[in-house]
């Protein structure tokens, strides 16, 4: 279950924005002869969702129907009497609850000529829920669509940029916090939680682990209104450590745009062979769209591209079973990398990415 805050603010994301992101599905839909997109979404899953309407399943969960054409209807199993919070915080009218989303969609659709519903990210669907749909809707063609909205999202815009810089420096902050001397397992657990709670965030995970000579890892990943963020840091000092703080810079360093995850684990390679025998390492990028599942569900990227916000992170399981990792959430820019989680945080760069002068 989501703890944070939710905030709906035209001054960081207009009413424009929102209904663009909106729109672009829309044409998607319309260019696929889908007549009606559904979106699903849970409490581990539901940052589709929130991009489009800034919904948040705080518990529970939901389907966005997007039409072709017309306004988006939220289906949820929550009942009646949240509908009115949801409305203020977002940008949907109508909300239909119900005990079954085969039922909701069937609601939904009664009346209208049978024609296509595709199922957004249908892969990512609980198998259950993807055939009640189909179960509910005899006549119309039910189909199973790619990652229409996620695919959007890996690009930030300016206003997503402005505001992944806000969250970064708190999670970067979290996280240097977090390795402290002094402090002790489940005290850094909290500290980087409270660091993150007190600014607003809507949600917090926190991972700690530790290695046989002593050195604790903290990693951080935190969502800051629609957008995620990752730091990871080091407590202790081993001869080690600093070699995996040199693969990490190497790694930020050829994170531009054009290269591929591959060019960032070559950069760090010279670095990482300071780690100890044995160790197996490897360096990774996973975009702040995909950060809520750690990665789990991300889809393979061949390059990087302007406007992509993401982690950078270097992880090292040693022959021991010990296991430690350091992370960086970067902006991609047609220069070098950004980071966002770097303190101090960037202050003299427009929303490209480019240098102000």
């Amino acid at each position: 279950m989501k703890r944070g805050l939710v905030v709906l603010d035209p001054a960081e994301v207009p009413e424009g924005e929102w209904r663009g992101r909106v729109a672009a599905l829309q044409d998607t839909l319309a260019a696929e002869q889908v007549d009606v997109g559904l979106v699903y979404g849970d409490v581990y899953a539901s940052d589709d969702i929130a991009y489009l309407t800034n919904l948040c399943v705080y518990w529970n969960e939901g389907v966005l129907a997007v039409p072709a054409t017309g306004d988006p209807v939220f289906l949820t199993k929550l009942s009646p009497r949240v509908h009115p919070w949801m409305r203020r915080v977002s940008t949907v009218s109508r909300i239909e609850s119900g005990k079954d989303f085969g039922a909701l969609a069937a609601k939904l659709l009664d009346g209208a000529p049978a024609g296509t519903v595709g199922l957004v990210d249908a892969a990512l669907w609980p198998a259950h829920v993807a055939e009640q749909v189909r179960a509910a809707l005899p006549g119309w063609r039910v189909r199973d669509l790619g990652g229409l909205v996620r695919e959007r999202r890996t690009v930030a815009s300016a206003r997503e940029v402005a505001l992944l810089r806000t969250g970064g420096e708190v999670v970067g902050r979290a996280a240097d916090e977090a390795v402290r001397d002094g402090l002790g397992g489940f005290e850094r657990v909290s500290v980087a939680e409270r660091v993150v709670r007190g600014a607003g965030f809507l949600d917090v995970q926190v991972g700690r682990s530790s290695t046989a000579d002593g050195v604790e890892c903290v990693r951080v990943t935190g969502q800051f209104r629609t957008g995620w963020l990752q730091a990871g840091r080091l407590a202790g000092s081993a001869p080690w450590t600093l070699a995996l703080d040199d693969a990490l810079a190497a790694a930020v360093s050829a994170a531009r745009a054009g290269a591929s995850p591959g060019d960032l684990a070559k950069a760090a390679s010279p670095a990482l062979e300071g780690l100890p025998e044995g160790a197996d390492a490897q360096v990774g990028w996973v975009n702040q769209s995909d950060l809520s599942s750690g990665g789990e569900y991300r889809a393979e990227v061949e390059s990087l591209a302007p406007g992509n916000v993401g982690a950078v992170t270097v992880d090292v399981l040693f022959a021991d079973g010990g296991y430690a990792a350091v992370a960086d959430t970067v902006l991609i820019t047609s220069g070098a990398a950004r980071r966002l989680t770097a303190a101090p945080a960037p202050t003299t760069a427009d929303t490209t990415g480019r240098a102000s002068a």
